[in-house]
């Protein structure tokens, strides 16, 4: 999968048309697959390049004025994601003054047929975009005509007679449900990070932990958990155990996330670790002492032990 930030209009980059999937992608859950499942079969089918177009950074960071929502997938979560999704190209240009200030026929004359030569458009029903989001599905279809694109409005994908979104998953990471989550996702929810050094305080009690470098990460989930750990590309895959708190048997006032993998004792500092999170075993509680922490954390393996017999 090819990335990129801008594409120049006189390179002819897609001589033979593509397909372009568009919007945010956060999370890249159900809804979102669909609408590349879609990109990709139509692009196939016809000898086109499947692309899809986000923004980085998104609208709603672009907005928030510093607030933005949590995001759920990092620019390099979703792009790791994404090499894996048949999609050819990645068309990720800045959300700025000039793309706000855009009419709906500019977004689509300067981005949809200059760069991408897009002879087929996948949006979800309620797509905008534009100043002031005055474009619509209907924008498209209208403007499709004249510049020769088809439209392919993609219908919410429910679950429970609810709609998948990136909104109703935070919630859901919220109420720390992450069975739910992972539900509407249609895989478990991850983090990715670095291993850097922590206080080797879980060692010292018989239960050493990888602590992942969550500085300029969202995390909503809070307790222990489950997990399935992926160390750099794919090298090694292992159960473990996370917890995401603010470590207050210990005082601490960061929030952090440590991970102890079952049956590993390897050095891996400075690595790269993806953690997928499957099921909540309990919250974050303050102890009395290390010696009670350890007891606690010993039971807390063996229901990790149990849920990993019957789940992998």
């Amino acid at each position: 999968m090819k990335i990129a930030r801008s594409i120049n209009s006189d390179t002819n980059e897609f001589p033979n048309g593509s397909s372009v999937c568009i919007g945010v992608f956060d999370g890249i859950h159900l809804g979102h697959q669909e609408l590349i499942k879609k990109t990709t079969e139509y692009a196939k089918e016809n000898g086109l390049s499947s692309v899809l177009f986000t923004f980085e950074p998104s609208p709603n960071e672009y907005f928030s004025k510093g607030e933005p929502q949590p995001r759920l997938t990092t620019a390099e979560e979703k792009h790791r994601y994404l090499s894996n999704s048949h999609i050819d190209f990645l068309y990720c240009p800045p959300f700025d003054q000039e793309m706000e200030n855009l009419s709906p026929v500019q977004f689509i004359t300067r981005h949809l047929i200059a760069k991408l030569n897009a002879k087929h458009v996948v949006v979800g029903v309620d797509f905008h975009f534009a100043k002031n989001r005055s474009g619509s599905v209907q924008t498209l279809i209208e403007n499709g005509h004249e510049y020769g694109f088809d439209i392919d409005p993609i219908e919410f994908i429910t679950q429970r007679d609810k709609k998948i979104s990136s909104t109703a998953i935070r919630q859901s990471l919220i109420n720390q449900d992450i069975e739910i989550a992972n539900q509407m996702l249609g895989r478990n929810y991850s983090v990715l990070g670095q291993v850097m050094e922590g206080n080797q305080i879980g060692r010292t009690i018989g239960f050493p932990t990888a602590n992942i470098d969550i500085s300029k990460r969202d995390i909503l989930l809070r307790g222990v958990f489950c997990v399935k750990a992926i160390i750099g590309s794919g090298e090694k895959e292992c159960n473990g155990l996370a917890n995401i708190g603010f470590k207050p048997t210990v005082n601490g006032t960061a929030l952090t996330l440590e991970v102890h993998l079952l049956n590993f004792d390897k050095d891996i500092y400075g690595s790269t670790l993806e953690i997928y999170f499957m099921h909540r075993v309990r919250g974050e509680k303050k102890f009395n002492n290390l010696d009670e922490l350890a007891v606690q954390i010993n039971e807390d393996v063996k229901k990790a032990d149990e849920f990993f017999a019957t789940n992998q």
